[in-house]
């Protein structure tokens, strides 16, 4: 390993430390209670290495955010390649927003919620990268109907506007889970959104 490559590794390792720190502080006490000289106590590093990775504590939360996307994206990528039927997989990309949810109470709220608040307006270049990255879940999804058509499980229909639709819904029912408006299981829901969602593309037998 070269020194360029060490030090590359180390700078890595020590941005990974700080979105950590930053993320259990913001866990515990909110992103507006969170101060930058907690994140740096909490990292075990000066408050000045922390601004020589990040320029605000709000770029350190837009990273959290997008490092939690890029996981999203490598796990419903991992489900397309299992190569299931095309309802089995929609399915399957259900499980794996709740499951990713679970595990990462509030992101989704976050991104599709919080960040338009006013205090994040002047981040808007990174904002917009954020929800970017979240259009490419309808494109898998979009991938999976057009699949599902070419072996006959659907009838023709407008991919786009279904995949959309399919993530809206969604993505609606973990937001009104996480604002306390329903109770249930979110495990509850994947049987009527999709049928909902699908009743009509599925190619009718007999």
């Amino acid at each position: 390993m070269t020194v360029a490559n060490r030090r590359e590794r180390e700078q890595q390792m020590r941005r990974e430390v700080i979105m950590t720190a930053a993320q259990k502080l913001f866990s515990q006490k909110g992103f507006e209670l969170t101060t930058v000289d907690e994140i740096a106590g909490e990292a075990e590093l000066g408050k000045g290495t922390i601004y020589s990775y990040f320029k605000s504590k709000d770029e350190i939360y837009i990273a959290i955010l997008e490092k939690g996307l890029d996981l999203l994206r490598e796990r419903m990528n991992g489900v397309i390649a299992e190569g299931k039927s095309a309802t089995e997989t929609l399915y399957g990309l259900y499980d794996t927003f709740i499951q990713y949810h679970r595990e990462r109470r509030g992101l989704i709220e976050t991104l599709f919620v919080q960040v338009d608040e006013q205090i994040f307006l002047h981040l808007g270049d990174l904002v917009r990268g954020l929800k970017n990255k979240s259009s490419e879940w309808v494109e898998m999804v979009s991938r999976v109907l057009r699949e599902g058509i070419a072996a006959g499980e659907f009838v023709d229909f407008d991919v786009d506007k279904m995949a959309k639709t399919i993530i809206g819904l969604i993505l609606g029912i973990i937001i009104q889970y996480e604002m306390g408006r329903i109770g249930d299981d979110l495990d509850h829901y994947r049987e009527s959104i999709f049928q909902l969602a699908m009743y009509g593309i599925h190619q009718q037998k007999g």
